[in-house]
């Protein structure tokens, strides 16, 4: 129980550091389109820390191919 509860304020300690950052960078973005730029930037670091922090590492690719070995006799 103590180690998730470690877990979830790990993750929430991320997302209030990508929020905090967003706020303060805020008021100096003038261009819409870099505003929802950087709202879809943290989202996405929001959904990989969410990930990594439940999951584990995040693979590369999911579309990468899988190397399997073949156990027949060697």
């Amino acid at each position: 129980m103590e180690n998730n509860q470690q877990l979830v304020d790990s993750i929430l300690e991320a997302v209030r550091a990508e929020i905090t950052d967003f706020v303060d960078q805020e008021s100096s973005i003038t261009c819409p389109i870099e505003y929802e730029k950087r709202l879809i930037e943290i989202s996405r670091n929001i959904t990989k820390n969410l990930l990594q922090g439940t999951q584990g590492k995040v693979p590369k690719s999911r579309n990468s191919k899988k190397k399997f070995k073949l156990l027949l006799g060697e």
